[in-house]
């Protein structure tokens, strides 16, 4: 590190602020609290913040491109800034003129080839829309100091599909409070106690999850923690309106035999990431980067997307074998305390950042 006299690091932190990105960010401000030499402005962009009415710009309606004009304005000439810190790429198509001043990291849990391959619902704009985008995103990822994956998967994305030089791709996972999620041990008696967690019901592959549990000839019940409207049933109970710290959800967890998401749309659900933090093992799909996450046969079972009947003899599987259940959860709960510790990966956020403001204004890479 240069010798900064003692002066904090100036960062601006432009975040996309909506489902699992919102547990990101509140540990990115945890860290940030916890590190003084950091002076932080946030700027979170929601999925309802708008910069321009639809009526009067209609590719507004597009995501990407809205939620990039509403960081772009918001940010302003950002003229305090030691470094920016942009977390997806979707906020960041407008910051090109910004990038050629300042140094600047952009994280991302996937790039839009991972999402085009891994979530089946995605669908592109218009040709000229999306040609508009893949020619800034081109240019963004040319100025950026770094590039800031979160898992391997997205790393060779990066690196074999937007050229970007390996050097530059450093990946540091997400990191939830293990701490916190030490929900202590588990009696294991009574009825296979499975949860769900997963804001979109059918894109977390609620259906299927369903579909399986009808198929066991064991005694079940299911916690469905979802903000779709999902009907419940005698051995279903439903859960909607739980927010992240709720008491309620940690005890969901604390309850639980195993945690079930048969995703068949994602890039790390930091769902299982919580879920193996509290203990349990893990049932969800070969989809996105969950195959870095979930160990197959070591901290849980993947299958297939879609792949019902393997989904039910995984569950069957955990059913019969309680001590498997328990050996799998600790296994867990030991893989995220070693990959997925808050106070380790995000200090580690933190140094990139200050690495990258260190290197100076002329970090950033012309285009």
């Amino acid at each position: 590190m240069v010798d900064r006299s003692g002066q904090p690091y100036r960062i601006g932190f432009v975040m996309e602020y909506s489902i699992g990105h919102v547990t990101f960010t509140q540990m990115l401000q945890r860290v940030v609290e916890r590190d003084p030499s950091v002076r932080a402005e946030w700027f979170l962009i929601g999925p309802t913040t708008e910069v321009w009415p639809a009526t009067m710009f209609p590719f507004s309606r597009n995501y990407t491109l809205s939620a990039s004009a509403s960081a772009r304005r918001m940010v302003g000439r950002a003229p305090a800034f030691d470094v920016l810190f942009m977390h997806t790429q979707t906020v960041t198509l407008f910051m090109a003129s910004l990038m050629r001043r300042l140094p600047s990291v952009i994280s991302t849990d996937g790039t839009p080839k991972n999402i085009d391959e891994s979530w089946p619902w995605h669908h592109e704009a218009s040709r000229p829309v999306e040609a508009v985008k893949r020619r800034l995103l081109s240019s963004v990822l040319r100025r950026a100091t770094y590039m800031m994956p979160w898992s391997e998967w997205c790393a060779r994305s990066l690196v074999d599909d937007y050229g970007v030089e390996p050097g530059r791709a450093r990946i540091v996972r997400p990191g939830v409070d293990v701490a916190s999620w030490d929900v202590g041990p588990r009696t294991g008696g009574g009825p296979l106690r499975v949860l769900f967690v997963g804001g979109v019901f059918e894109r977390k592959g609620g259906p299927d999850l369903l579909a399986a549990l009808q198929a066991l000839d064991v005694d079940w019940e299911c916690d469905i923690v979802t903000k779709s409207d999902v009907p419940g049933g005698p051995r279903v109970r439903v859960h909607r309106h739980l927010d992240q710290d709720d008491p309620e959800l940690r005890a969901l967890f604390g309850a639980a035999d195993v945690f079930v998401l048969p995703t068949v749309g994602d890039t790390m659900g930091l769902a299982i990431v919580e879920a193996m933090a509290a203990g349990l093992p893990v049932v969800s799909t070969r989809i996105g980067a969950l195959s870095e996450v979930v160990l197959e046969g070591t901290t849980g079972f993947l299958v297939q997307p879609g792949d019902v009947a393997a989904l039910a003899e995984a569950l069957k599987r955990l059913a019969a074998r309680p001590e498997l259940r328990r050996e799998m959860g600790a296994a867990a709960r030991r893989r995220a305390c070693q990959l997925f510790d808050e106070r380790a990966n995000g200090p580690e956020v933190l140094e990139l950042l200050k690495t990258a403001a260190d290197q100076g204004a002329g970090a950033g890479r012309a285009g």
